[in-house]
């Protein structure tokens, strides 16, 4: 059910009255201090050294503090290695992809591979569904792209113990080697360790999976130039299997995506290219393919919903949202422009509550226009629901002023 909240004022020698702290039904957390919650410390990681491609959160690394639950990501020809403050050191290889938790002694690998001395301390690396709580020296290696030896998780546990949770059981191994298939598989022990937790080796099929990585790039731009889609698209598709760090990739395929106007895949794959090589998209006239892509996704929502009336405004309402319309202005027309001001000035404050969504204003906007609410429309208080129904909004803040010269 879409709730009303109505803000009146008379004219701006008055106040606002702003029904927020009821009507809004508020975390309690907002009107009283929460019980305390323990402290936990942060465990810091520092970055010590680099080669080739490495991106934290997506930016090209630096040498330093890295931020608390930093992405780590590693190019075909891209190393890191790392410290703790609690002594344990973490090593990156090529074509990997880590997450660092915030507050444990915990790392998550997403893909590729991973070195980890604990130190004294014992750490988990997390995995979809499975994980590994080691104290001493621990190697894996994921048999990936190119990859000869049968699929799975390969590791060694060069020193100490290390417990392998699984769907079901659990391992526990000491100074052995092992292949992983899947999280419902019991680890196998290996007697001795493959070539694949070699660095050396690691290190040579870099070399010949970049070479392919190259390859297949190219051949991939020549069949989008030559208007050969479909192998246009599974060449990319391949890189991106491969290195998915490249970012050409999420450009071309953008591309791809708006030929067969696929306007949702196109916006998403190029916000990513921009985000990724911020350089690259302004040269390419990104940012202003992503504002006319917006504006058109924008009004085809608007429009589906308008359409499907009966449909979305029979639909639940979205938890916590919230949706601010323009200001009727009842005044002295020479101030209608503060109506969207002061719907500006109230989203702003909102959008700084925890746990509360605020619609997009130009989307809230476009729904009033689609749906034939005039400005005089808003102040109706059937009007401002139906409003409210069509974008989902769980609440829905209208309001007028008036400006009264002296």
């Amino acid at each position: 059910m879409t709730r009303l909240m109505s803000f009146r004022s008379t004219p701006l020698y008055g106040a606002l009255l702003l029904g927020l702290g009821t009507g809004l039904g508020l975390p309690s957390a907002l009107a009283q201090t929460a019980a305390a919650a323990p402290v936990v410390q942060p465990v810091e990681v520092l970055l010590v050294q680099t080669q080739g491609d490495v991106r934290i959160n997506g930016t090209p690394a630096r040498t330093g503090a890295l931020p608390p639950g930093a992405l780590v990501q590693t190019g075909l020809d891209g190393r890191v290695q790392m410290r703790t403050t609690t002594g344990a050191l973490i090593a990156v290889p090529a074509g990997s992809e880590v997450r660092l938790a915030e507050t444990s002694n915990t790392v998550t690998l997403n893909a590729g591979g991973l070195r980890l001395s604990t130190g004294s301390a014992e750490w988990r690396v997390a995995m979809p569904e499975r994980s590994i709580r080691t104290r001493g020296y621990l190697k894996l290696q994921a048999c990936q792209a190119g990859c000869t030896l049968p699929p799975g998780l390969y590791g060694r546990i060069a020193l100490g113990e290390a417990v392998l949770e699984y769907q079901g059981g659990r391992s526990v191994l000491r100074t052995r080697a092992f292949r992983w298939a899947d999280a419902a598989s019991r680890p196998e022990v290996l007697a001795d360790a493959p070539a694949l937790l070699d660095d050396g080796n690691t290190q040579a099929e870099a070399t010949r999976v970049r070479t392919e990585v190259a390859a297949t790039l190219q051949a991939g731009i020549a069949a989008f130039r030559d208007g050969q889609d479909a192998a246009a698209t599974q060449a990319f598709e391949r890189v991106r299997a491969l290195a998915p760090g490249e970012t050409l990739v999420p450009y071309y395929l953008g591309l791809l995506a708006l030929k067969r106007a696929d306007n949702a895949a196109a916006l998403q794959l190029l916000q990513q290219y921009a985000r990724e090589d911020p350089e690259g998209a302004a040269a390419r006239e990104v940012p202003q393919t992503l504002t006319l892509l917006s504006s058109v996704q924008l009004q085809q929502e608007v429009a589906s919903a308008v359409a499907r009336e009966a449909e979305v405004a029979g639909s639940p309402p979205e938890p916590g949202s919230i949706a601010v319309q323009a200001f009727v202005n009842k005044g002295d027309a020479n101030f209608r422009a503060m109506a969207k001001g002061l719907a500006a000035m109230i989203i702003a404050d909102l959008s700084k509550v925890p746990g509360l969504k605020v619609l997009e204003r130009e989307k809230v906007q476009l729904l009033v226009n689609e749906a034939k609410l005039g400005d005089s429309g808003l102040a109706d208080t059937a009007s401002a629901v139906r409003s409210g129904r069509l974008m989902r909004a769980e609440k829905v803040v209208v309001g007028n002023f008036e400006v009264q010269q002296p």
